[in-house]
C-alpha cells in the first residue's frame, strides 16, 4: 500500500429506510477497513427531519462514524451544495455512493468539493414500478461520470459494461462473518417444530408467494412444519393475506423488520431465498457462514453460491412443488444436508469475507487518491 501522511476520508452515501442488504453490506465494509490508513462515515440521505434512521442506528451501536443529511427532497440540488460544503470542511476524499440517488446528488458533491467518486451498484429491481425504473435508468447514465464503479457481481459487471466501458472494477460481495456468528439465536424457535426462514424485504420481487404455496403444499405432508419471514416491504400484507387463503397462518411468523435478523439466522433448519432476481445475496451469504443448509431459486445470483448439491439445493423460479420436494429432501437425509450446510460454510469463508472485500477496496481508494 502506499504512504500517505494521513487518513484518507471515504464516505459511504445512501438513502436508506431500511436495514437489508445494501445497508449490511456497507457497514461489513466499514468494519473491515484497516482504520490506519482509511477513515470511514456512512451518510444516509433522508428527506425530513425524524428519528434516526435503522442503518445509522447500526452504524453507531457498531461504533461506526454515521449520520442521517437531511436533503430537504427527493432530488434537492441544494442538499448537494451542503454537502459538499461539509465534505470540504471533514476532509473528504472519496464519495462512495450506493443507490440512485446517492449517486446523482454524490457526483454534484464531489464536483463541488473536489472529491473523488465511485459508486457499488448493488442490483436492479424488477418491480414494475414506472418511476423507479425511471431512476434506475438515470442512475446506470451517470455511471460514465464516476471515477470507478464496482459493481459487486459478474451478472452486474455484465450489465454495467453496456453503460460505461472503462473504470469497472469487480469486487465481489462479502459479509461480516465474525459479526453473523456472534449472534444469539432467537427464543422464538422453542419447539421442535421443522424452521423453514427467510430474510430480506417484503416485495413482489422476492416470489414469497412460491414459498407460502410451498408450507402449504408441505404441510399436508409434515405435520411440524413453521415458516419464519424476517423483514418488512410493501407487499407485506399481500402476502399475509394469502397465508390467511391458504389456511396456513398459524404456521406463517411474520417477525417484522429486525436489527438482530442474525439471531433469526441461527433458529432456522433451513434458509429459502425464492427470488426472481438478485445480484449476490448476502442474506444467503450469512445463512452459509451459519452453516445452515440454503434451498434458492434457479436465477444467475444466486447460482454464484449455491451450486446444486454442492453448496445447496436450487430449485425452477416459481415452482413451489419442486421447493417442496426439496425442502423434503433436506429433511429426509440429515447427513447430506449436512455435507451441503458444511460446502456451503467453506465458500463464504474462502471467497466472501468482508475481510477479503476491504483488502480489494483499499487498492481502489488507493488508485483513486495517489
Amino acid at each position: 500500500m502506499s504512504q500517505r501522511k494521513k487518513k484518507i476520508h471515504v464516505v459511504h452515501l445512501i438513502g436508506s429506510s431500511g436495514l437489508y442488504g445494501a445497508e449490511r453490506w456497507i457497514l461489513a465494509l466499514m468494519r473491515a477497513m484497516d482504520d490506519r490508513h482509511f477513515r470511514s462515515t456512512l451518510v444516509n440521505l433522508v428527506d425530513r427531519e425524524g428519528e434516526q434512521s435503522a442503518v445509522v442506528l447500526a452504524a453507531t451501536e457498531r461504533g461506526l462514524d454515521a449520520f442521517d443529511f437531511v436533503t430537504g427532497g427527493k432530488f434537492n440540488p441544494f442538499a448537494a451544495v451542503r454537502l459538499a460544503s461539509w465534505a470540504r470542511n471533514e476532509g473528504v476524499e472519496i464519495i462512495h455512493g450506493h443507490g440512485y440517488k446517492s449517486d446523482l446528488l454524490g457526483i454534484l458533491a464531489a464536483k463541488v468539493a473536489g472529491c473523488r467518486i465511485l459508486t457499488t451498484p448493488h442490483g436492479w429491481s424488477v418491480e414494475k414500478d414506472t418511476k423507479l425504473q425511471l431512476y434506475e435508468k438515470l442512475d446506470r447514465f451517470l455511471f460514465r461520470f464516476m471515477d470507478m464503479v464496482c459493481p459487486l457481481s459478474e451478472t452486474l459487471c455484465c450489465d454495467v459494461q453496456r453503460y460505461c466501458t472503462g473504470n469497472i472494477r469487480l469486487i465481489t460481495n462479502g459479509v461480516d462473518i465474525d459479526e453473523v456468528r456472534s449472534s444469539v439465536a432467537n427464543t422464538c424457535f422453542d419447539d421442535d417444530s421443522y424452521v423453514i426462514g427467510y430474510v430480506g424485504r417484503l416485495v413482489e420481487s422476492k416470489d414469497l408467494v412460491t414459498l407460502l404455496n410451498s408450507v402449504a403444499a408441505l404441510s399436508e405432508v409434515r405435520r411440524r412444519v413453521k415458516l419464519v419471514l424476517v423483514g418488512d416491504g410493501d407487499f407485506s400484507r399481500q402476502l399475509k393475506a394469502h397465508a390467511k387463503a391458504l389456511a396456513i397462518e398459524h404456521l406463517v411468523f411474520f417477525a417484522g423488520f429486525r436489527t438482530d435478523a442474525a439471531c433469526f439466522l441461527r433458529g432456522f433448519d433451513c434458509f429459502v431465498l425464492p427470488s426472481l432476481s438478485e445480484g449476490t445475496p448476502r442474506c444467503v451469504m450469512e445463512a452459509m457462514a451459519l452453516n445452515i443448509p440454503v434451498v434458492a431459486s434457479d436465477i444467475p445470483g444466486n447460482r454464484i453460491l449455491v451450486s446444486h448439491n454442492e453448496t445447496g439445493l436450487l430449485f425452477s423460479v416459481g415452482d413451489f412443488q419442486q421447493l417442496s420436494e426439496q425442502l423434503i429432501f433436506l429433511m429426509d437425509h440429515p447427513e447430506k444436508t449436512e455435507k451441503l450446510a458444511y460446502n456451503g460454510r467453506l465458500k463464504v469463508e474462502q471467497d466472501y469475507s468482508n475481510d477479503r472485500m476491504a483488502r480489494e477496496y483499499a487498492v481502489v481508494y488507493d488508485r483513486l487518491i495517489f
